[in-house]
């Protein structure tokens, strides 16, 4: 089978041997990957990270259809179509073997193109779960990448008052045309649409989504939070700010981990061992099963942001072009054909 590596600081499309199950994984299942989806500044962060060393596996999010399932998987068959998340288990390749935690069934093939995002979309939602803010709050969406466009969507569905930046003129029109209240990071009016939209208190909750080199922008976005206010850092961004300033807010500043509870446990993703509902209500499992609800039931819009689309034949060219031109792409899929 295929499948996208890191080689010498590029994304490599190789032959690989296809996974099997076995009697060791019960719990697998087995998936013939349709649509994967590249997550374009984590991947290509991974491609130039130094430390990422030769053979790396690229991807984290995709769908396609069961081919077979484990001894212990009760609950899906050949023939159903699922959304499936999180390395190493899910990367871009025709074939996976994925843990049954990491499966979200689909109601039908129809959503197979939009489910890829699974990955980006669950992590979204544990995000906007970080905040608990209660519906009517304000919310500064600061970055509109894609997984900013998303939490966007998502705090509406929760009836937040959502204001979103970014510098790119093309996010913020893909963000104005769901309906979301949004703005040039540069807007000259920037303050003015800040005060009026908060009445003078500032935001309720701040998602800091944006990519950055420098920890200046923590504290510059900060000064826009409430008294008691919630910030949650999501992006990438070195962690530094002023304790005068959070001193002056008594502000909680909080940190959303991948998709939620159960991530990176390996008794809870490879081994079958849930969290009890009544103490852990949003797993990471169920928050991708929310986020296929969302889905299926038109809450969300997806198909606008997915703004590329190539066979899995052409991946390396992809990554290329989105190098080459990072700002004007949002959501990627690669097609197995």
């Amino acid at each position: 089978m295929k499948q996208i590596v890191v080689k010498q600081r590029a994304a490599v499309l190789e032959e690989a041997e296809a996974p099997v199950l076995s009697e060791s994984n019960p719990h697998r299942v087995l998936v013939n990957v349709r649509y994967s989806a590249i997550s374009p500044g984590t991947e290509l962060n991974l491609i130039h990270n130094m430390d990422v060393p030769d053979g790396f596996k690229l991807g984290y999010s995709a769908s396609g259809e069961v081919a077979a399932v484990g001894s212990e998987v009760r609950d899906l068959k050949p023939g159903d179509f699922v959304a499936c998340y999180g390395g190493p288990y899910v990367h871009h390749a025709e074939m996976l073997s994925v843990p049954r935690q990491l499966c979200a069934k689909l109601s039908s093939g129809r959503w197979l193109r939009e489910a890829a995002l699974v990955g980006l979309g669950s992590v979204a939602i544990h995000s906007v779960r970080r905040m608990s803010l209660q519906f009517g709050e304000t919310v500064w969406i600061v970055g509109l990448g894609l997984l900013g466009q998303l939490m966007a969507q998502l705090c509406k569905q929760a009836n937040y008052r959502v204001l979103a930046t970014d510098k790119d003129p093309a996010r913020v029109a893909a963000a104005r045309a769901v309906g979301v209240e949004a703005y040039p990071a540069d807007d000259g009016q920037l303050d003015a649409h800040i005060e009026r939209f908060t009445d003078g208190c500032g935001f309720d909750g701040i998602a800091l989504v944006a990519h950055a080199s420098s920890p200046n922008i923590i504290a510059s976005s900060m000064e826009k939070l409430a008294f008691r206010g919630k910030f949650v850092l999501v992006g990438n961004v070195p962690i530094e700010f002023p304790r005068e300033l959070f001193f002056q807010k008594e502000a909680d500043f909080l940190i959303a981990r991948a998709a939620g509870p159960g991530r990176y446990d390996e008794q809870y993703e490879d081994r079958n061992i849930d969290y009890p509902r009544s103490y852990v209500r949003w797993t990471e499992g169920r928050n991708m099963g929310e986020f296929v609800r969302q889905l299926e039931e038109g809450r969300l819009r997806i198909d606008s942001l997915l703004t590329h689309e190539v066979s899995i034949h052409r991946a390396p060219e992809a990554y290329k072009a989105m190098k080459e031109d990072i700002r004007g792409t949002l959501g990627v899929l690669l097609r197995y054909d």
